[in-house]
């Protein structure tokens, strides 16, 4: 009986402790969560465009969506502010957009919203619909 036991308390001990030291995803929920206050300052004092992007560590499109988020975040730094709401950390800030779908990408310019998709979009594509506002706003 005691050697059947072993491997599910091992099992069962390795499983939380990967889902506490993140899982799949990262751990944000150390980060301190962004109020909606905040929120809105940055967009509006921000002098750039900014694309918010919506996501949650269970969500495994919101992982897919992870590598293209990060590459136009490198590819257009210098033209665009990045802002990365945790649906699950910001709630007040997920609550406000009644966030129930995951991703999501929002693209304000001078406080205003610009340009919203809900789902999972290609790098090209997305370099399509948002590339128009970087120029827009450069000139």
């Amino acid at each position: 009986m005691k050697r059947k036991l072993i491997p599910v308390i091992f099992l069962g001990i390795v499983t939380i402790l990967f889902f506490y030291y993140g899982g799949f995803g990262t751990r944000q929920d150390e980060e301190k969560p962004v109020t909606l206050a905040e929120f809105n300052s940055k967009i509006k004092e921000s002098k750039k465009p900014v694309l918010v992007y919506f996501s949650a560590g269970w969500c495994t499109v919101c992982g897919k969506m992870k590598p293209v988020i990060a590459e136009i975040e490198k590819e257009y730094s210098e033209k665009v502010e990045f802002f990365k709401i945790d649906a699950d950390r910001d709630k007040e800030v997920a609550d406000e957009f009644e966030i129930n779908s995951l991703p999501v990408i929002m693209l304000y310019t001078h406080n205003n919203r610009e340009w919203i998709h809900i789902g999972i979009i290609e790098k090209n594509r997305l370099k399509e619909k948002i590339f128009p506002f970087f120029t827009k706003d450069q000139n």
